[in-house]
């Protein structure tokens, strides 16, 4: 955002006088018998060495008024000509800085040079001069002048690089900002904070190998420096040598066994690995020093839960809702971990305490879901539908439609799902989601016409939509005589992604459809070693009976119905075949 225009602050020693001179232009508007010359005498504030001429008043109030209304061209041509008609180098300073607000680094330049010349002591003479420079895109320019400003400094190294950090991060880019941090660190070797503040730019630019050379330097004057070994790591990963960066942490954490903030460094790259039990052990070593911390607590409850450690991960959540930390993502997982052992009406206790925070929209997702389980379908579906209307933002309430359409589906309620999408899609007719939910809820009613049309209004939209592609490919093969048109839009779905099981049994079943039975078993068997899904199983089983392989049929169809019981297509399937 860009900021506002430089208007003078109440303590600022070179602002204040400008402000006399509007209150003087207003007195005079008020009072045409009132001599500018007296009052001038009567000031004060007023520099004895500046004349308040008419012409000089006119290019000050117009600078400030053009500026003002946004008309910066006409404020920095007005203040120019003022800053050469008067030696108050306060004149020139307020045009410096309207002049590098409007972007005219040029004209700031130049006035920089009547400030410094004016008032040569000024401490924001090399500080604006490094502004421009850096705005116009010259940073060993601008590199002397911060140099200056860090002369006259007084501190450590540490508040010298944390001033240029400042600076740099308002007014540079990352390139010029390097550049300008070389010429500092090459100026003062010793600075290992500036040095670090360089490893840091160089590690943005993906300049990887500069950055590490750097860090190193910082470490030859103190190895003990944990956090620089700490960014050390974390560039070694960035670079893909992530056993190089695990060994790096290790070795310093043995070297400073007790150093927390190393250690959860160390915990939380290896979570970032995935090596979900080292981590624990680390996370429980910092939990023995700070048995309360609340970020420590969460990380191991959520840890146990990854790996299956439920109970464990439970008394760590529940100890933060008893300590009242974080107890609202607490609250959350605890439901979660009650859902997952499929206690529902404890998960719904649990939800409903979740009252603010990132995770309320998620619980009330849950809470509806359950009471669906629970026989409440339509209180649930009411739930969803309220959630829907309250969200502001339009991919939640498409999830919540989404939600509503699963619970229709699963209860085989699909006319009221396809009425429902079908509402849904009235405030946004292109949404791909919803198009799609609604193109599956249309099939099941035997809506095929408006299954195609959605999917084809999908696929204008997303010509490489892979899901569209073998959705609209598959409906095809089950429910029209439109075989080749279907294995041409699932051919091109497997081209998109070659290993989808969905896909593959699109292709067995388009094969099957066509009479091609070698095909129609192999695309089918390769489907249901990666997926053992009770569809594909119906599908398989069908081609294997069919070809009088009835035996292994029977043990696909019963692997489908352990996973599935009570799926539609797999109970007509074999309805249908044994009968």
């Amino acid at each position: 955002m860009k900021p506002e225009y430089p208007i003078s602050e109440a303590n600022s020693r070179k602002q204040g006088w400008l402000f006399l001179l509007v209150l003087i232009a207003l007195t005079i508007s008020a009072c045409a018998n009132t001599n500018v010359q007296s009052m001038n005498e009567d000031m004060d504030s007023l520099p004895d060495q500046s004349e308040l001429s008419g012409d000089l008043l006119y290019d000050l109030l117009v600078g400030e008024f053009a500026g003002n209304s946004g008309d910066m061209a006409l404020s920095v041509e007005s203040y120019n000509r003022a800053a050469m008609k008067t030696p108050d180098a306060r004149v020139a300073a307020r045009a410096t800085y309207i002049a590098v607000y409007g972007e005219r680094y040029q004209d700031a330049l130049d006035l920089l040079e009547r400030w410094e010349r004016l008032d040569p002591d000024d401490v924001d003479v090399p500080r604006m001069y490094a502004i421009t420079y850096l705005k116009l895109g010259q940073p060993l320019e601008a590199a002397a002048y911060i140099q200056s400003i860090l002369d006259t400094v007084e501190g450590n190294g540490h508040e010298k690089a944390l001033a240029v950090k400042r600076l740099l991060a308002k007014e540079s880019n990352t390139a010029d900002g390097l550049v300008v941090l070389d010429a500092l660190t090459k100026a003062d070797t010793s600075n290992q904070h500036m040095l670090i503040l360089q490893a840091r730019y160089a590690a943005q630019l993906e300049r990887y190998d500069e950055a590490l050379v750097l860090l190193d330097r910082v470490l030859e004057i103190d190895p003990t420096l944990a956090d620089v070994h700490i960014i050390k790591a974390r560039i070694l990963a960035a670079q893909g040598k992530q056993e190089q960066a695990m060994g790096l942490i290790a070795m310093v954490l043995m070297e400073q066994p007790e150093n927390d903030h190393l250690r959860l460094q160390y915990a939380r790259m290896l979570v970032e690995q995935r090596q979900f039990n080292q981590a624990k052990a680390q996370f429980n070593l910092l939990l023995k020093n700070d048995p309360e911390n609340a970020e420590i607590l969460l990380s191991l409850g959520l840890l146990n839960i990854e790996t299956g450690e439920l109970d464990q991960a439970a008394d760590h959540l529940t100890h933060l809702v008893n300590i009242g930390q974080k107890a609202n993502i607490a609250n959350y997982y605890l439901g979660r971990i009650a859902q997952n052992r499929e206690q529902h009406k404890i998960a719904i206790s649990y939800y409903l305490k979740v009252n603010s925070g990132d995770y309320v929209f998620d619980a009330k997702m849950r809470i509806a879901g359950l009471f669906a389980r629970l026989g409440r379908v339509d209180e649930g579906l009411r739930q969803l539908e309220v959630l829907a209307e309250n969200q502001t933002t339009w991919a939640l309430r498409v999830r919540a439609y989404l939600a509503q359409g699963e619970i229709l589906a699963s209860k085989q309620r699909y006319a009221e799902g396809l009425e429902m999408y079908s509402r849904a899609l009235q405030q946004k007719p292109d949404d791909a989601d919803l198009l799609y939910a609604r193109a599956l809820m249309a099939e099941k009613v035997d809506r095929i016409d408006i299954t195609e049309a959605d999917l084809l209004k999908l696929l204008s939209a997303q010509p490489e939509n892979a899901n569209a592609l073998n959705a609209l490919g598959y409906t095809l093969a089950d429910r029209t005589e439109r075989l080749e048109e279907a294995r041409d839009y699932i051919k091109r779905a497997a081209e998109l992604v070659p290993d989808d099981p969905a896909i593959l049994d699109s292709l067995g079943w388009v094969s099957y459809r066509l009479g091609n039975m070698q095909d129609a078993l192999k695309w089918l068997g390769m489907a249901f070693e990666r997926l053992e899904d009770a569809e594909i199983a119906a599908h398989y089983g069908e081609v294997l009976w069919k070809n009088n392989r009835k035996e292994e049929a029977e043990k696909v169809w019963q692997i489908g119905l352990e996973n599935n019981a009570e799926h539609p297509v797999l109970l007509e399937t074999m309805k249908r075949l044994k009968d």
